[in-house]
């Protein structure tokens, strides 16, 4: 069983700067109303995260909610082995580090962080050196058990990535297939149940015709090979699966 843990909802607008409005609020004018949900599986032993949420990089630290999400599913920070990282924008890999007593210290001491090589590559050449981030990706290169995925790669069983690009040059989706498991999470490319049946290309993606390329692809072997969607942005529903396809309306999905 793959378990979201949400950590709240957002409105975001274009100076990226998440405002807390709850499950129920509405955006302000122009930004975007999304919901924060890493993912928490275990497979052959491993303790696995997909994504962490903002950690420190908000308003507020998440680390409190995301210590309390999982210590509801009986783990603790020392537990996890592994995290899974779709791309690394701040709202998806904050939580890999937080401060304490005013020093930067990995959430989880004991994972491997898995993560593109091309992307890290890209952003650890580009970032301003006097940034809060590229002082963050400091703390992770320096701090983290860091892993960096080759284009199509397999960080361990039960688990293939896949370069799709689109909403960040080299962002990663994960196919998970493992005794009760079958899964794919496509970071921000399919972000909310909501992608599922448009067409459309979003200005704030890198490549916007390349995210609307591989959502169609992604969404149809789902479809074709029974794989459930993990939607990291959903307000209610982060976990789907498909269950039926109209001519009309599209894909019919519910919980998976």
């Amino acid at each position: 069983m793959v378990k979201p843990l949400y950590e709240g909802t957002y409105s975001v607008g274009w100076d990226k700067v998440f405002h807390p409005i709850g499950r129920d609020g509405q955006a302000a004018k122009g930004a975007l109303k999304i919901s924060l949900n890493p993912f928490l599986f275990r497979v052959d032993g491993r303790v696995v995260l997909i994504d962490t949420g903002l950690g420190d990089g908000g308003i507020e630290s998440h680390i409190p909610i995301l210590e309390a999400n999982l210590t509801a599913e009986g783990v603790g920070f020392d537990d996890v082995t592994d995290v899974l990282c779709s791309h690394l924008h701040g709202d998806h890999i904050g939580g890999l580090a937080h401060r304490e007593h005013g020093f930067w210290k990995p959430t989880f001491p004991n994972a491997r962080v898995w993560l593109s090589g091309q992307e890290w590559d890209k952003v650890r050449k580009v970032t301003d050196g006097e940034d809060a981030k590229a002082e963050f990706l400091h703390v992770m290169e320096a701090q983290l058990d860091l892993h960096l995925l080759k284009a199509d790669d397999s960080p361990f069983a039960g688990v293939v990535n896949e370069t799709i690009g689109g909403h960040t040059e080299f962002s990663l989706a994960y196919w998970i297939e493992a005794p009760g498991l079958k899964f794919v999470m496509a970071g921000d490319v399919i972000g909310t149940k909501g992608s599922i049946n448009r067409t459309y290309a979003a200005k704030y993606d890198f490549d916007p015709e390349t995210s609307k390329r591989q959502r169609e692809r992604i969404v149809e072997r789902c479809w074709n090979e029974g794989y459930g969607l993990l939607c990291y942005h959903d307000n209610d529903l982060p976990v789907l699966r498909l269950t039926d396809r109209k001519p009309t309306t599209g894909y019919i999905f519910g919980p998976a």
